[in-house]
C-alpha cells in the first residue's frame, strides 16, 4: 500500500481596516457571501485566483475588526494550476518558491501588506493511502465510522444543505468527521471528493487522512512564530501527530482488517491470559455486524477504562476489534 504525506492547504490571517477592504473591493471582483441584516458585517471573496491555489476572503466590518484570510493550496500554487492530488512538503527552497507567487499574487489583487505579518490561522496535515480498489477504501471508511470516539470529540455529518446536491446521505457514506473546538480530523474518499466537489476523475483509489489544526493547537505545536517557519516545523511533526491521532482512534498505521475467524484464530493463539483472551472474544463477535464500538461496549457491558484496555490489546496484536465479512 502506498502512502503520501504532506499539508493539504492552510491560510494566513492578516488584520485590516475597513476602508483597506474597500479599496479592495473596488479593484478586483468580489462574490458577496452572507452578510448581517443592517450590513455592518460584510463577507466577499475574490476567487479569480482559486485555480491556481489562492483564495481570498475578505471580512469588511464597521462594528468590528476587518481580516483578510489567504486559504492556500501550496501545490497548486507551485504549479500553476490545480492539482488534485498534490500534497506539499515544504523545503527552505519551495517556500522561497511559495513566497514569491504568493506575494506575485497579491500584488495583482493590491493587498501590499508584508507577507512576514501574515498569521498562520490553519493547518491541514494529510496522510493519502493508495488502495488498489474502490471496495477496500470503502471498507476502511466504514471500519473508521464504526471506531471509538476520542473524548470531547463529536461526529460532524455533512448537513442537508450542504454542497451534495440533496444526495447528503450518500456523501456521509464517503466520509466522516469528528471535531473539537480546535482541531478537525476527516477521512474520506477522495477520488469521491474530487468527481462530486469539483467534477474531476481519478483512477487513483485514496483514503485520505486529513487534520485540520486551528492556531491555538499551531502555537502549542511550534516553537517558530514566523509563519513559514512554523509550516517547516508543522511537516517535521506531521508523521507523529497524525500517529498520535490514529493511536487515539485505536486504528494505528500497523492495523489489519480481519475476518472474524482470522480474529478468533489470532486471539487464541496470543500469550494474554485466558480471561483477557475471553473478554477479546466477546468484543469482536459482539462488533461483528454492530453499528459502532460505543455500541459494542454497552452490549459486552465492559467497564468504559477496562474495554479502553481490551482495545489497547488488539493494538497490541496489529488487528482491528471490528471484524469484516467473509
Amino acid at each position: 500500500m502506498e502512502r503520501k504525506d504532506g499539508i493539504h492547504t492552510f491560510s494566513l490571517k492578516i488584520r485590516s481596516s475597513y476602508s483597506e477592504i474597500q479599496n479592495i473591493r473596488v479593484q478586483n471582483a468580489c462574490i458577496r457571501g452572507k452578510c448581517d441584516r443592517f450590513s455592518l458585517n460584510q463577507n466577499f471573496c475574490i476567487a479569480e485566483y482559486k485555480g491556481k491555489g489562492v483564495e481570498i476572503l475578505l471580512h469588511q466590518s464597521l462594528a468590528y475588526p476587518s481580516w483578510i484570510t489567504l486559504i492556500v493550496n501550496p501545490s497548486s500554487l507551485l504549479d500553476g494550476a490545480y492539482s488534485p492530488t498534490g500534497l506539499f512538503r515544504p523545503t527552505k527552497q519551495t517556500m522561497k518558491q511559495l513566497k514569491a507567487r504568493l506575494r506575485s499574487i497579491l500584488d495583482e489583487i493590491g493587498i501590499d501588506a508584508n507577507l512576514k505579518v501574515f498569521r498562520l490561522a490553519r493547518c491541514d496535515q494529510t496522510r493519502d493511502r493508495y488502495f488498489n480498489h474502490a471496495s477496500e477504501v470503502a471498507l476502511w471508511l466504514g471500519i473508521f465510522q464504526k471506531s471509538w470516539l476520542i473524548p470531547r470529540y463529536t461526529v460532524v455529518p455533512f448537513p442537508k444543505d450542504s454542497e451534495s446536491d440533496g444526495k447528503w446521505k450518500d456523501a456521509n457514506q464517503h466520509a466522516w468527521t469528528v471535531a473539537n473546538k480546535s482541531c478537525v480530523f476527516s477521512v474520506y474518499d477522495k477520488a469521491y471528493e474530487l468527481k462530486k466537489r469539483h467534477k474531476v476523475k481519478i483512477k487513483a483509489h485514496i483514503l485520505r487522512f486529513e487534520l485540520r489544526l486551528s492556531r491555538k493547537i499551531i502555537r502549542k505545536i511550534c516553537h517558530e512564530t514566523a509563519w513559514d517557519k512554523q509550516l517547516l516545523e508543522l511537516h517535521e511533526k506531521q508523521d507523529a501527530q497524525l500517529d498520535k491521532f490514529l493511536h487515539r482512534l485505536h486504528l494505528p498505521e500497523n492495523t489489519r482488517l480481519v475476518t472474524l475467524t482470522q480474529a478468533l484464530d489470532i486471539i487464541n493463539a496470543s500469550r494474554f491470559r485466558e480471561k483477557t483472551k475471553k473478554k477479546l472474544r466477546r468484543i469482536v463477535k459482539k462488533a461483528n455486524g454492530c453499528e459502532s464500538l460505543a455500541a459494542v461496549r454497552k452490549k459486552t457491558k465492559i467497564k468504559k477504562s477496562e474495554f479502553i484496555t481490551m482495545l489497547e490489546k488488539f493494538e497490541t496484536l496489529g488487528i482491528c476489534p471490528i471484524p469484516t465479512i467473509g
